[in-house]
């Protein structure tokens, strides 16, 4: 199946046009000040449940991503994650530094296929990113943003 992806707004969308399932998927630039704290919310739906992955690429660098996991970067980022009729996870980084600029990538599949390094992983995975910009401040504030991801098996 061929994944298409297109930016509209805050809310994801889901249509099926000629068998092609169509993801709309929202464009979100945010800031925030060193020493802040944000978090990012992803929901998704599909039968069987998708997992949820959470990745990272540094500023114009968005070929590298890398996988996050929960007590990376000193113990900075913490990952909820809650599995039932849908999956729910919360990527959590606190005392924002310069270095957690970049792009921020909820990626989800429930396909059986995802996780064989034989298979291409852009085929299998749907994925929701927010870019991250911090700048240099003492400020402290939070702020949430909520992704809802909709996956169809």
């Amino acid at each position: 199946m061929d994944w298409i992806y297109r930016i509209i707004n805050l809310f994801f969308n889901l249509s099926i046009i000629s068998g092609l399932l169509l993801f709309y998927l929202p464009l979100i630039i945010l800031s925030f000040l060193t020493g802040d704290t944000f978090e990012l919310y992803c929901e998704v739906v599909g039968y069987p449940t998708p997992e949820i992955q959470w990745w990272y690429a540094e500023v114009n660098r968005a070929d590298s991503f890398k996988q996050l996991w929960d007590g990376a970067r000193k113990r900075r980022v913490s990952i909820n994650t809650a599995y039932g009729t849908n999956g729910v996870s919360v990527l959590g980084i606190t005392r924002l530094t310069l270095e957690d600029s970049g792009t921020y990538e909820c990626r989800a599949s429930n396909d059986p296929r995802r996780n064989d390094l034989r298979q291409n992983p852009a085929i299998t995975w749907i994925r929701a990113q927010a870019t991250i910009s911090v700048l240099q401040s003492e400020c402290m504030q939070i702020l949430h943003v909520y992704y809802r991801l909709y996956i169809i098996a």
